[in-house]
């Protein structure tokens, strides 16, 4: 396994999880659903997704703003992306057969991006980008979102790569611009993945 995602993985594992779905005081600060969509306006919506769990992924569809529970994630169109802490993966390519992918736009906003690219498009394979970084990197485990963020080594913090939209193609076809927001919720509480998103053309 690659040195770096070694010492990450060890070091967001030693991370304090104050609660796990099921079992989580809310005290009316944290969501009680495990994906809860805001409608910001213009067609923008903010989605946070309780990915605290450490072994049970959390699946999202864009269509209907919702969390899903596919019976069988690898073989279900229903979901489009899915979440465990950091990890992030779609539904296309080794993650399941739905036939969605996802392009990674650079050096962009999320204002700028009004259409899908017309190339670009990426599915989880076995190897990929890596766990944060530039997408040029090359090691395990293959999700298209690996390098969705930046992971300060010094705080043991992560925050999202700046300058950085992803266009997710659903199983139905459909394209979705999004831009990750952060991971922590007002508590400071890890894996806690928050995105804003808006469909397109």
């Amino acid at each position: 396994m690659n040195t770096t995602r070694t010492i990450l993985l060890v070091l967001l594992a030693a991370t304090p999880i104050a609660c796990v779905p099921g079992e989580q005081d809310t005290g009316g600060d944290l969501p009680a659903e495990p994906v809860v969509t805001e409608e910001l306006g213009d067609g923008v919506h903010e989605t946070i997704v309780d990915a605290t769990d450490e072994a049970a992924w959390v699946h999202f569809d864009f269509e209907s703003r919702a969390h899903v529970e596919p019976a069988t994630p690898e073989d279900d169109p229903t979901w489009d992306l899915g979440f465990l802490r950091f990890n992030i993966k779609s539904n296309g390519g080794t993650s399941g057969s739905g036939g969605g992918a996802v392009a990674i736009l650079e050096g962009t906003s999320f204002e700028a991006v009004t259409a899908a690219p017309q190339g670009g498009w990426l599915t989880d394979t076995a190897t990929g980008p890596g766990m944060g970084g530039s997408p040029s990197a090359n090691t395990s485990p293959g999700y298209v979102f690996d390098n969705w963020f930046a992971y300060d080594i010094s705080t043991h913090t992560l925050q999202p790569a700046a300058g950085r939209v992803y266009v997710v193609r659903t199983p139905e076809g459909n394209f979705f611009k999004m831009e990750m927001l952060g991971y922590y919720d007002e508590a400071g509480t890890p894996s806690f993945v928050s995105f804003r998103w808006a469909a397109l053309p």
